[in-house]
């Protein structure tokens, strides 16, 4: 990473689909330079606290807002505001949570598998119950005919995201 800073400068984006790399990419990117756009599976868990040497307390595990505060005040004490980001909260647990419900709605008809709408309300139900303010941002069935669902958060930007 250092050789490629050096090459090609601090506004390098740096991005890796290894979950194991997270947490030396966010150290690497803190000490050397560059932006670190998003993780590979966009949580506030993945890699940063342990990257950052935060220690959550039992109260506080699963509060989101603490945790993103806590994140948000060592990526600037660090100087690395507006260079780090995630989503507000863990994706895997949103697909598993709204992916339940999703499925709980279909079965008793309340929802269609193609209501775009429908879905996104679930979605944001289930984020908005970890943490007020933010929702889905885009949401696309794929293929048209299945019943997957791509997803994008609104992205929370460590030193520009107010908390």
């Amino acid at each position: 990473m250092p050789r490629q800073i050096a090459k090609y400068g601090k506004d390098t984006a740096f991005f890796s689909t290894n979950c194991g790399m997270q947490e030396p990419l966010i150290k690497a990117i803190l000490q050397h330079g560059g932006i670190f756009p998003e993780q590979c599976c966009p949580s506030p868990t993945h890699g940063y606290p342990g990257a950052l040497g935060i220690e959550i307390p039992p109260d506080k595990k699963g509060d989101y807002n603490y945790i993103l505060k806590a994140i948000n005040d060592k990526i600037v004490e660090k100087g690395g505001a507006g260079r780090f980001a995630t989503w507000p909260v863990p994706v895997n647990m949103v697909f598993t949570e709204a992916g339940v419900e999703i499925a709980i709605e279909l079965v008793q008809k309340k929802i269609k598998a193609d209501d775009m709408n429908a879905i996104k309300a679930v979605l944001d139900r289930v984020i908005s119950s970890k943490i007020s303010g933010y929702g889905i941002k885009t949401i696309t069935r794929y293929p048209n005919a299945g019943n997957y669902y791509m997803i994008t958060m609104d992205s929370v930007i460590f030193g520009v995201t107010k908390f």
